[in-house]
């Protein structure tokens, strides 16, 4: 609890005050005691005889009220006080409940963080191990195929059955890519600085002719360039994945809205991720009016072999490679959604300075900019 010493405390005045009055009352009492016994009004013996009582009678009357309206006023400063002390430490308890509610929570979402992690390491673990296992029998598979198509004429039927087992054995092949990719946890020893804008841009314009014309897409703060550390083919396979599922999630007619901002090593939001370097990330985050999803389905969206599509138009595998990407990149993939309200894929990246920033920025210094 916040201590109370540091709160101001009363004036040096208000704590004289009761004795201020009393002096003053005294020295009232004191001048009337002095007038009234030595100034004589007359000769009568009556008057006589009362002056000798009514100073002393005002005298004692002057010091008993000073010394009443003295108590009153302590009482009154007393309980003043002590009904802010009591203010002060009912906000403090508010401000200390509410800063437990916050750890409280920070401290869920770090646990849910770190269970859906290592559940995900799990799953990936088994995965990577089966897909070589896999692999290895779809290259004899392809080997065999291409051996056999060569020995039958190219115009006969079994040459062309031959071709699909081919198509097939392949997809296969691209397949396992996905789940090799999902299962990988090393950093890439070739990654480059590259430019998020320009990511964007050409993801965007490669969509383009495949997005409804009844789906708008906004970018906002898309105007300047964020360099990071990656691969450029594998975050665009992110931004295709994430813009692909968003209209889909709207059936053809809505908003996306892609938008990009810079988040300081101290800002409050990278606490919730303990696994991230202590340096600058760019957000980026990927918002649409589509359906939305429920906490179920948020729970296990990024788990290889889930989906909510139908049946032979989604394998399951589109944002477990995503997250699987996003953590290869030292970065971070957080989802918001609800029912009715849509979605957003916020994607953390550090941020990475590149020859011609580091260049601007000397430049900039010595020309006192």
């Amino acid at each position: 609890m916040t201590d109370l010493s540091d709160k101001k405390p009363y004036s040096s005045y208000n704590y004289d005050l009761p004795w201020i009055v009393f002096l003053v009352g005294f020295l009232i009492s004191f001048a009337m005691w002095a007038i009234f016994l030595f100034v004589r009004y007359s000769n009568h013996y009556l008057v006589i005889a009362l002056q000798s009582v009514l100073p002393w009678f005002l005298f004692v009357m002057g010091i008993l009220l000073s010394f009443l309206c003295s108590i009153a006023i302590w009482i009154i400063q007393l309980s003043r006080e002590r009904t802010q002390s009591l203010t002060r430490i009912d906000q403090d308890s508010k401000k200390e409940i509410a800063e437990r509610a916050r750890t409280d929570e920070t401290k869920q979402k770090l646990e849910s963080a770190l269970l859906q992690g290592q559940k995900l390491q799990a799953i990936g673990t088994l995965a990577g191990g089966i897909a070589h296992d896999f692999n290895n029998i779809l290259y004899a598979i392809i080997g065999y195929v291409e051996m056999s198509r060569d020995d039958v004429p190219p115009d006969s039927l079994i040459f062309k059955n031959l071709g699909k087992v081919l198509d097939a054995a392949k997809r296969g092949q691209d397949l396992v890519a996905r789940i090799l990719a999902f299962s990988r946890r090393h950093i890439h020893e070739e990654f480059k600085p590259i430019n998020l804008k320009l990511i964007i841009e050409s993801v965007l314009s490669l969509l383009k002719p495949a997005i409804p014309s009844s789906v708008i897409i906004d970018l906002i703060g898309i105007s300047d360039d964020y360099f990071i550390l990656g691969d450029q083919t594998q975050l665009h396979q992110v931004m295709v994945n994430i813009i692909n599922n968003a209209v889909d999630a709207m059936d053809g007619e809505g908003q996306v809205t892609i938008e990009i901002k810079r988040i300081l090593t101290n800002d409050a939001f990278l606490k919730e991720f303990p696994d991230l370097k202590n340096t600058n990330y760019f957000q980026i985050d990927i918002s649409d009016t589509g359906h939305g999803m429920d906490k179920s389905t948020i729970a296990r969206i990024f788990e290889p072999f889930f989906t909510t599509k139908e049946v032979g138009k989604g394998t399951g595998l589109g944002l477990s490679t995503v997250h699987a990407i996003i953590q290869e990149h030292l970065g971070a993939i957080t989802v918001k959604s609800q029912l009715g309200t849509g979605t957003t894929f916020s994607i953390l990246l550090p941020e990475t300075h590149t020859i011609q920033q580091e260049e601007k920025h000397g430049n900039d210094l010595i020309s006192g900019r």
